[in-house]
């Protein structure tokens, strides 16, 4: 009988929680109209050195992306890493012995992650970079030339880790939205060599303490 009263009472409970719920009203939003409270726009952003050297540091940033897909590719593909499959501990779909055994096809995890990112990781930097010197073209800094080479530099790396893995590639040095031809690798190496040669004077020989800027962000 108390077995019998409980589920009643449990029964009970989810019926009434079941119409509250029935007879409240929609709770969708309608109003979709916001105002920003703040935000980066051309206008307002990258007018101070402190803005404009986070924004390089944000080139900086993406040479820890390629510590994954690029950094898998180049070492499981050779024998200096071998990723050790135990039952299905670091299987994953066979991932990582496609790629050493470099088995992979257009739509196997290693393409899909590995290949993908290493491409999209690049790029990215590639993208940053532009920006950033498209900002700076416009800026009258003080650490300008400099900066612009420290961007050269790091857009030519990125550059060189595509020529690396995928031969010939789209050449892109400006930001605007638009389709790029692929071009051979022979030109992607002269775009890196002539970049590095153009810019290497300009790059300070030796690297001091952090300045004061630097120091307050980090």
């Amino acid at each position: 009988m108390r077995s019998f009263l409980s589920k009643s009472i449990r029964q009970i409970g989810r019926n009434a929680v079941l119409a509250a719920l029935v007879a409240l009203p929609p709770l969708a939003c309608t109003d979709l109209t916001e105002v920003p409270n703040d935000a980066l726009t051309p206008d307002n952003a990258f007018k101070t050195d402190a803005e404009l050297l986070a924004g390089i540091a944000s080139v900086y940033a993406r040479l820890r992306n390629p510590m994954w897909g690029y950094y898998n590719l180049s070492e499981i593909t050779t024998d200096e890493i071998v990723v050790p499959t135990r039952g299905s501990d670091w299987f994953d779909n066979g991932r990582w012995l496609e790629i050493y055994r470099q088995t992979w096809t257009a739509n196997s995890g290693s393409a899909l992650d590995d290949m993908n990112g290493a491409w999209n990781d690049a790029f990215s930097g590639v993208a940053r970079a532009n920006l950033m010197l498209e900002i700076l073209d416009k800026s009258t800094s003080t650490t300008n030339d400099q900066a612009k080479a420290e961007l050269r530099v790091l857009r030519a790396y990125f550059y060189y880790q595509l020529m690396d893995f995928f031969g010939g590639v789209p050449l892109v040095t400006g930001t605007a939205l638009e389709a790029n031809a692929r071009v051979s690798r022979d030109s992607v190496f002269k775009f890196i060599e002539a970049e590095l040669l153009d810019i290497r004077q300009t790059l300070p020989e030796t690297r001091g303490p952090p300045s004061s800027t630097w120091a307050a962000r980090c």
